[in-house]
């Protein structure tokens, strides 16, 4: 199904914790395009306080005032209201597979895609661990000031299951939507301090063909500490996975990095 030379009706599709809040505050801040956050469960919607001190109370008010039961209407009625060249919307592969949702979004060839994926699934994956720690009187999953750092035990067998299939992941919905026009892009290319680097910015515009905007957001990086940091058996965890394809993945060695430096 096409949509003729109307507004352009667009999807982030991603996964958690790959960078794709600061990707939507950073659209939103472009003139041309309508963008907010998770629609299919009302991720842009907020709860009353007292509903907001666990992630658990805050997902269920927000769906439940969503309507997310109902996602084609949901989608339907976003993509009418806007009057902005672009609207689009952010998806998580666990929204879309719902079936009548997949159908929606799978006919409506038109719909264009941003396809976005984290290079370093061992440091998305330790994201999602520490995601459910609450730091501040409300639980929060993203923040614009710098939060006390916080650690994790990493189970190193969990670790590699889950990064395989994020991997097979985004293999699968790229198959999925292969009759729309997409555009694949990377958590560690995006960010360059609290804005979108020019150049991922401009190859958006020119994706969605409206004039190219400087874009930035407010969000900073929740974990920016290395992962021997972070992970609490990170000799344990470093020795199963440099064994493995994601080798590449864990922090640099200080002798290496200082060698590198000085050449």
């Amino acid at each position: 199904m096409q949509n003729g030379n109307g507004p352009i009706r667009a999807i982030i599709l991603t996964t958690q914790r790959t960078g794709s809040t600061f990707l939507v505050g950073c659209l939103q801040s472009h003139p041309g395009i309508n963008c907010i956050t998770e629609l299919l469960v009302g991720a842009h919607l907020d709860p009353p306080s007292f509903l907001r001190t666990s992630r658990t109370g805050t997902k269920a008010a927000r769906f439940l005032m969503s309507g997310g039961w109902y996602p084609t209407r949901a989608m339907r009625r976003f993509y009418a209201a806007s009057d902005r060249p672009v609207s689009i919307f952010k998806a998580m592969y666990n929204q879309v597979s719902v079936p009548w949702t997949l159908r929606y979004l799978t006919r409506n060839t038109d719909i264009h895609i941003l396809h976005l994926s984290r290079r370093n699934l061992l440091k998305m994956h330790l994201s999602q661990l520490l995601m459910p720690t609450r730091r501040n009187r409300i639980w929060e999953p993203h923040t614009t000031e710098p939060l006390p750092p916080v650690t994790t035990h990493v189970d190193p067998a969990a670790a590699l299951e889950q990064m395989r299939k994020a991997r097979d992941a985004y293999r699968h919905f790229e198959g999925l939507f292969k009759a729309h026009r997409r555009l694949p892009i990377v958590y560690e290319d995006l960010i360059e301090d609290q804005r979108l680097r020019p150049s991922e910015g401009a190859r958006i515009c020119e994706f969605f063909r409206i004039p190219y905007h400087p874009m930035q957001s407010s969000l900073i990086k929740m974990n920016p500490e290395s992962l021997k940091v972070m992970v609490t058996n990170y000799d344990e965890l470093a020795d199963a996975v440099s064994r493995t394809e994601f080798a590449s993945l864990l922090d640099p060695d200080p002798e290496e990095e200082r060698a590198c430096a000085s050449s």
